[in-house]
């Protein structure tokens, strides 16, 4: 009697683990389905967001958006296939083909480069500085006692060619004058001033004797672009200087962004989309327009070109694709990580970049978090081989 109530038991036992792994395994397929349906829309999205750029805004102007979810669906695909891979799952192919499909457009967003190769330089190699000033920190004065920081900055640079976008100066002695800049870059015998509408708006300094210069011409109320031909020894290159189309975001506008990190609301969201949707677009699509101006330049070049500045678009744009066509990026080339240039709160983008023919070696790209301005200064040592 007492074996057959073992029996009894241990069969309702058996049955009992059978009944757990059959719901056991219920479950699993179902959080499986869901996880295989979430990670299609992933890799569906990160496949739009990294072959948007290819659309251009003028055609379809919604396609700047997607673009700027390419490093978080990066993130995410990653997660997946790792997540398949320890699981050995197939599955983990469906990320990995995708990662490969798209490894230049996340690449141009986070570059990683473990050994980096870092020369002595010698007297061969030139150093290039690009820097958006901010009217030069807002046009404050300098003098002895309290030296202007961005001026006191691009001094200590040592930079041999020196590119600077919003350059605005004042007449009044009360702040930053022309004739300050000029004296404080009394090192740079060379230099070419490109006005805006009103102001100074653009400059080249050089250490090395400057040629050419010329504006390229496009259609703009505050930007613009221009080139200048440089003679480093025997060569000549040309440096194009840029300042492409701003976005245009006021201190409101920018407020929003804060308020859907600080109430995530419908309400907040909404204000949010309209605000950047009458402003991101417009820009966007003035952009490509000026994109494809600085392209056709470059493309008529009788030099080996360094293209720099502020092109206020991010990484893998369609203004970003257009300039640097054919050329090399010197940050993909040299450094690792997101490398933003501008900070202004919330608001973290690289949109300050150095793009340069292949036959120009670049070395040791640097950004400087300096706080003297809303962007940071990008910095590259070069070779035209």
């Amino acid at each position: 009697m007492k074996s057959n109530n073992v029996q009894t038991q241990k069969a309702k036992s058996a049955a009992g683990k059978a009944r757990a792994t059959t719901a056991k395994s219920k479950f699993g397929i179902l959080r499986d389905t869901f996880l295989l349906i979430i990670n299609l829309v992933v890799v569906a999205l990160l496949l739009v967001a990294a072959k948007s750029s290819l659309i251009d805004p003028e055609d379809l102007w919604f396609a700047v958006y997607p673009n700027y979810m390419l490093p978080f669906l990066a993130v995410l695909n990653l997660i997946f296939f790792i997540y398949w891979l320890i699981r050995w799952r197939y599955r983990a192919l469906i990320s990995l083909a995708v990662f490969i499909i798209t490894f230049n457009n996340c690449k141009v967003w986070i570059p990683i480069n473990v050994s980096q190769e870092s020369p002595s330089l010698t007297e061969k190699e030139v150093k290039l500085l690009t820097y958006n000033t901010m009217q030069f920190s807002g046009m404050k004065a300098h003098t002895k006692e309290t030296p202007n920081e961005v001026l006191k900055y691009l001094n200590a640079s040592q930079a041999d060619i020196i590119c600077l976008q919003e350059t605005m100066c004042h007449s009044s002695s009360q702040y930053l004058r022309k004739e300050d800049v000029l004296k404080a870059m009394k090192d740079y015998p060379h230099q070419f001033s490109l006005p805006g509408k009103s102001s100074m708006n653009m400059w080249v300094f050089s250490k090395y004797p400057i040629l050419k210069c010329k504006r390229i011409e496009f259609e703009s109320v505050a930007n613009a672009s221009f080139y200048c031909d440089i003679q480093i020894g025997g060569k000549i290159i040309r440096v194009i200087n840029n300042h492409l189309e701003s976005n245009k975001l006021t201190a409101k506008d920018k407020s929003l962004y804060k308020d859907i990190i600080d109430e995530p609301n419908k309400e907040s969201i909404t204000n949010v989309a309209r605000a950047l949707s009458d402003k991101l677009a417009p820009a966007a699509v003035m952009r490509a327009q000026q994109a494809e101006k600085v392209a056709e330049e470059i493309a008529r070049s009788p030099y080996p070109v360094i293209v720099c500045g502020d092109f206020n678009d991010i990484p893998n744009s369609y203004t970003y694709r257009t300039v640097s066509k054919g050329l090399k990026d010197a940050w993909v080339q040299n450094a690792s990580g997101l490398g933003l240039t501008f900070h202004e709160k919330f608001y973290l983008f690289r949109i300050d970049y150095i793009f340069h023919s292949p036959s120009i070696k670049t070395y040791r790209t640097k950004i400087d978090r300096v706080p003297h301005s809303d962007h940071y200064p990008l910095w590259t040592y070069f070779q035209v081989l």
